[in-house]
């Protein structure tokens, strides 16, 4: 048990199954190492980063699991099964060996078998002799307290051996099937039904507090089968999972998928609102985007050499350089971790080139722009300048490099952990046994022995618990029994009808 403690407490400390990347960050070889010596290769080669799934954590919990029902078959059993057998004592000296008899003087058995009736004893007679208990369920405690523990560890090896488990980060407007997000604990682990099931986040939103902070984040989910149909719509948020068909969906985390922007004007031209830079950034911003487009056709198989992509450039547009009216997508990578950002910031950036790539391989001119949440973007132009910041859905414009854009929407993804733990609910069960259990294993048992020997009762009691509180019961008990009056042998009853009669001549003298 102290193994299994020292261990569990060990995994809470170090974070478990992390990449081999985060292990390498944070527990180097060389430098400042985690209490002097751990660094990631004592980490890899003690299996610190996953102790709950190593062999020596379920070796513990077998050892402990075999010594549990050596104790409950070798100790808790037979001694529960003593404490049910009546046990009559038939000799004042046989009380001796369950603790000191006292006497009661001119009592009956059958009233001190009443007295203990009143006071929740079971009470059992035999000719002269007298035994009561109560609180059997003292007894079996111990008992229910073993099996709940075991039900406890076979609850989480069954999870260890027979769980799945795994974690998406999928963009809103997005789906993915759920059983290529989890992968098996073992090779014995069946897929739960709830795997063969199709996840679209329709909507992910966050709440903030006053200081910008984040106060919580939603997943608006549909659960559907691969035929369309669905199964289960559901919000999430931290701590309100989304529970199907012994899947357990977490929300977890979030980040930025993408922005989406809109250019403001549908045409630009070398008129007075619209300078020869900011022609020039439109016509070559619109080239970038035919080229991409071309390109992404051809992967697609739909441009080929018979078909070439009419462009605007082959018309009579080129002296007006037009731009795209619908709005596209710019993805925006995490920045987590680079020069100048450190661990746990959510910092994400994208890039809107305004040429293409230079033939000297330097960078090309373009707008950068960086977002830390769901509601702004920040702007900056090919220098590096800051040139402002728009909140989404404003429908407000701002001009960068001549261009006008508008900034709709941030998209956002929401991070799922994912598990299937088919031991949970014996765990849950376990876990309620042992505090039901672990009650009942304090009440105590108490036995009460008696023999009637002439007039009086001879009569011995123990407790396993509570050794005053049954000595007081047991005092108070006694105090009840009526005192019995002597009734004179018939020797003395012939002295008394002589004494009479001697007292009645004498009167009448």
């Amino acid at each position: 048990m102290a193994v299994i403690t020292a261990l569990s407490g060990l995994g809470t400390i170090i974070p478990q199954n992390k990449s081999l990347d985060y292990y390498m960050t944070n527990y180097p070889t060389e430098g400042d190492k985690v209490l002097g010596f751990l660094d990631y290769n004592v980490l890899l080669t003690l299996q610190l980063h996953h102790i709950y799934t190593a062999w020596y954590f379920h070796g513990s919990i077998a050892l402990l699991a075999a010594s549990l029902m050596a104790c409950t078959y070798s100790t808790q059993w037979p001694t529960a099964k003593v404490a049910q057998r009546w046990r009559f004592a038939t000799q004042p000296s046989a009380l001796t060996k369950h603790g000191k008899p006292q006497f009661l003087p001119q009592a009956h058995l059958s009233d001190l078998g009443l007295a203990l009736s009143r006071r929740s004893y079971q009470v059992f007679l035999q000719d002269n002799t007298l035994y009561a208990f109560k609180g059997l369920a003292g007894r079996l405690g111990p008992i229910g307290v073993h099996v709940a523990l075991l039900m406890c560890l076979f609850g989480t090896a069954y999870s260890g051996f027979g769980g799945w488990k795994g974690s998406a980060m999928c963009p809103e407007g997005q789906e993915f099937v759920v059983a290529q997000a989890i992968k098996p604990a073992s090779s014995i682990a069946t897929p739960p039904n709830g795997a063969e099931t199709v996840l679209e986040v329709n909507k992910f939103s966050i709440d903030t507090r006053p200081d910008g902070s984040v106060a919580q984040f939603y997943s608006d989910l549909t659960l559907r089968d691969f035929n369309g149909h669905q199964l289960l719509h559901k919000t999430i948020s931290v701590n309100d999972p989304l529970r199907y068909g012994g899947v357990t969906m977490y929300q977890t985390d979030w980040s930025l998928a993408a922005i989406t922007l809109k250019f403001a004007d549908a045409g630009l031209s070398t008129s007075a609102t619209a300078t020869a830079a900011g022609s020039s950034s439109a016509e070559q911003t619109r080239q970038l985007l035919d080229q991409l487009q071309a390109e992404a056709q051809e992967q697609q198989g739909v441009a080929s050499s018979s078909t070439p992509i009419p462009t605007p450039s082959s018309s009579s547009s080129r002296s007006s350089p037009r731009l795209p009216t619908r709005a596209f997508n710019l993805p925006l990578a995490s920045l987590e971790g680079r020069p100048g950002v450190p661990q746990g910031t959510k910092l994400y950036a994208t890039f809107l080139p305004l040429e293409l790539p230079p033939a000297d391989g330097l960078p090309p001119r373009g707008i950068s722009m960086l977002a830390r949440d769901l509601e702004t973007v920040t702007f900056y132009d090919s220098k590096g300048q800051f040139v402002g910041v728009r909140r989404a859905g404003s429908g407000k414009p701002i001009q960068v490099e001549g261009l006008n854009l508008i900034l709709e929407s941030i998209i956002g993804s929401t991070g799922l952990e994912i598990k299937s733990d088919p031991g949970v609910p014996l765990v849950y069960a376990g876990f309620g046994g042992l505090m039901i259990t672990t009650l009942i294993s304090y009440v105590s048992h108490s036995q009460v022995w008696a023999l009637q020997e002439g007039s009086g009762v001879y009569l011995v009691g123990r407790s396993n618990r509570s050794k005053v509180l049954f000595e007081n019961e047991l005092d108070a008990a006694l105090d009840e029994v009526p005192e019995v009056p002597v009734q004179p042998t018939r020797q003395q009853q012939e002295q008394q009808q002589q004494l009479a009669v001697t007292l009645s001549a004498s009167s009448q003298q």
